[in-house]
């Protein structure tokens, strides 16, 4: 058996990403600028895992920047990083640049992929996946890749074959009281993926953080599902909204303190 803290993962992205997305809550929190890097995220959730997300294009693969970040998880026990970033940005070494770093830090599991399901055009999208997929292949150890996914859209014919791992998100927090539902649904559509809940602590639409009566309901349903072997993690979106004094953010800690020592398959 594992607990359920080794299971738990942050959705890392550069410090500042999200603050052009928080402004509407400087009127009630006084604050709209997260300085928060993905490794102190991690360590202010205690959560032992970091999926890191090229944002715009950043951090550029090989940059001091890049190498950085890296130096900042290395007391992380896993690392994946980002092949497609959000809105499915892509320069094209993503992945040789994944492999490269796999070969200097042990902790570096795989590739994650960020809105492409759903921006690209299905060519597009099966295109970039078998390219990713032979890049990983030539790393010192197997590369898993994870992606993006909403339950809102579908996947192409055929691109199922390339993803190990769908990390799952609900866009507006409102349609959480169907995620049970939605996810029974996805489970037989999907037998073959792992599956990770991503759970959002900022609602980015209404620019306010999640209410806590919706915190409660996706992270209760996600320790469900990890104990009934289900699903395989959590993974927290995302060091860019804390530091703010979120009533979100201290639900969240509040709750990882209290359940991560949970036993859960391992």
């Amino acid at each position: 058996m594992a607990i359920a803290r080794d299971k738990f993962w942050l959705f890392g992205v550069r410090a500042h990403q999200d603050d052009i997305w928080l402004h509407r809550s400087r009127e009630k929190f006084k604050r709209s600028r997260s300085r928060i890097t993905p490794a102190e995220g991690a360590a202010m959730l205690d959560v032992p895992n970091v999926a890191m997300i090229i944002c715009q294009g950043e951090p550029v693969s090989y940059s001091e920047d890049a190498y950085g970040y890296m130096e900042s998880f290395r007391r992380i026990k896993k690392v994946l990083w980002g092949a497609t970033g959000s809105s499915g940005f892509r320069i094209g070494n993503e992945e040789k640049f994944i492999v490269d770093l796999a070969a200097e830090y042990p902790n570096v599991c795989g590739a994650y992929l960020d809105d492409m399901i759903g921006t690209y055009t299905p060519e597009q999208t099966l295109e970039t996946l078998k390219t990713v997929r032979a890049g990983l292949d030539r790393a010192c150890r197997p590369m898993e890749i994870n992606s993006t996914w909403y339950f809102h859209k579908e996947a192409p014919a055929g691109v199922l074959d390339y993803i190990d791992t769908l990390t799952i998100w609900t866009w507006h927090h409102e349609a959480l009281v169907d995620l049970k539902e939605n996810f029974d649904r996805l489970e037989e559509e999907t037998p073959k993926q792992k599956k990770i809940l991503g759970i959002y602590m900022y609602d980015f639409d209404l620019g306010l953080p999640i209410p806590n009566e919706y915190m409660a309901m996706q992270c209760e349903f996600g320790l469900d599902m990890l104990k009934q072997g289900r699903l395989d993690g959590l993974m927290f979106e995302a060091n860019s909204v804390m530091g703010l004094g979120f009533e979100s953010e201290k639900f969240l800690v509040d709750w990882i303190d209290r359940v991560k020592n949970a036993k859960v398959p391992d």
